[in-house]
């Protein structure tokens, strides 16, 4: 279904975008296209989450089982909230700095983008990967324990080793490190986010009309950057953080969890879908036909009418 719902988005971007979305619908269908990777991505890896009396992580059930695939797991999922924020900026900036908007078609800045969202993502995936410690004292033997509970002689994923419920401070390290880095995406995200808030608010050379449709896209932003963090961030707080203030992951969060995460680039999708007129008014077109309002695109502008016989030259506001 998830695959289904963002190609279904990027064809509504194709179809039903108006000339003055400029390059937020790029933006948009980036998103949708990443969404549509990440959803193979999980099925591909098929990664669960266990627990044992003395490591708790996850692992991928297929010939993928190692930590590299894992950490590559976590590291991908990380690049959703920097898109978020890159989006917060286009908007921030198309009320703040309309003139700074124009970097977005640079080449120049484009590379600059690409090299702080690969930045983050190496980073994310470089403490998954090495920022945990497998060389104490009982962690073979705690794997090869674990291993014997799915028939396997060996298993290799992303773990945890608690020995007497003690987590070693390099774990601990590893555990804040991943919290002070998302907290730092989320400040960033709420601080754009506010200031663009006032400033639609303080502008006074836009429409009522307009302010209210930069009030709405940025309602879906917010609204787009709260289903990652519910749906990823927050099952990961509480599986992997309890720990270190001494409480046990319940197993029923452990088994909840990949699935949880394996939804999100489906609500992704539906969000945009929904919040935004344009392409909710073109899925209700395409899905059950014209009734009392006809979506009509031409030139890549979305028009509506009330009557069959006429066409609006009014393009439609979100």
């Amino acid at each position: 279904p998830g695959i289904f719902v963002n190609a279904f988005l990027l064809y509504l971007i194709k179809r039903f975008s108006r000339r003055e979305l400029g390059g937020y619908k790029y933006l948009l269908a980036i998103f949708a296209t990443y969404d549509i990777f990440l959803i193979v991505m999980h099925a591909v890896i098929d990664l669960r989450a266990v627990i044992s009396d003395d490591l708790f992580g996850v692992i991928s059930f297929n010939f993928l089982d190692t930590s590299l695939f894992t950490s590559l797991y976590g590291a991908c999922f990380m690049v959703p909230f920097s898109l978020l924020n890159i989006h917060f900026l286009y908007r921030y900036w198309v009320i703040r700095s309309p003139h700074m908007v124009i970097l977005f078609t640079k080449f120049a800045f484009i590379f600059l983008l690409i090299t702080c969202v690969s930045t983050i993502t190496t980073i994310w995936f470089c403490i998954c990967e090495f920022g945990l410690d497998t060389s104490e004292e009982g962690y073979f033997e705690a794997s090869l324990k674990l291993a014997s509970k799915f028939n396997r002689s060996s298993i290799d994923g992303w773990f945890v080793f608690q020995r007497d419920g003690a987590i070693s401070l390099r774990s601990i390290g590893t555990l804040l490190s991943y919290d002070v880095i998302m907290v730092i995406m989320c400040a960033i995200s709420i601080n754009l986010a506010i200031r663009t808030f006032l400033e639609i608010r303080a502008a006074k050379t836009i429409s009522f009309s307009d302010r209210t449709s930069q009030l709405r896209i940025l309602f879906t932003v917010c609204v787009q950057t709260a289903v990652p963090f519910l749906f990823v961030y927050c099952p990961f707080l509480c599986f992997f953080n309890l720990s270190l203030f001494g409480f046990r992951t319940p197993t029923f969060a452990a088994d909840a969890a990949p699935y949880i995460h394996s939804i999100f680039p489906m609500l992704d999708a539906l969000v945009i879908i929904l919040l935004m007129k344009d392409y909710r008014n073109g899925a209700r077109f395409l899905l059950f036909g014209a009734r009392n309002e006809r979506v009509i695109c031409v030139a890549n502008t979305t028009y509506s009418s009330q009557s069959s016989d006429a066409i609006s030259a009014r393009p439609t506001h979100f």
